[in-house]
């Protein structure tokens, strides 16, 4: 089986997945994308082989510039997100594009 590729790989369950990825398939079959350098890091020194790219997935400009320099990837894992704190009354109008922009739209970015 062919590359996994995890975006969001600094969060909780990105980082699980890398684990759980690199174990069963290899370091090398890995790709790991976020916009967190320090943990991107920290990912790599715990697994070598892994390839590690500081990428933003609400940016279809810079993921398109990527996706055409890597190999074919079998397996995606849409591993961001975030969750507003408060309820719909104290979300501001901000927050809100921020969370649409980034669960629902960089989403469909990755996957088309």
């Amino acid at each position: 089986m062919g590359r996994k590729l995890v975006i969001g790989a600094s969060g909780q369950i990105g980082a699980e997945l890398i684990d759980k990825l690199a174990d069963k398939y290899g370091d090398d079959q890995v790709i790991a994308t976020d916009i967190n350098d320090k943990t991107l890091e920290e990912l790599k020194k715990e697994f070598p082989k892994i390839e590690v790219k500081n990428l933003d997935s609400t940016d279809n400009n810079a993921i398109k510039d990527y996706i055409n320099k890597i190999e074919k990837i079998d397996v995606l894992f849409n591993a961001v997100g975030f969750v507003h704190h408060g309820t719909i009354l104290e979300c501001e109008e901000k927050d809100w594009d921020f969370s649409f922009n980034l669960n629902i739209k960089s989403m469909y970015f990755m996957c088309k």
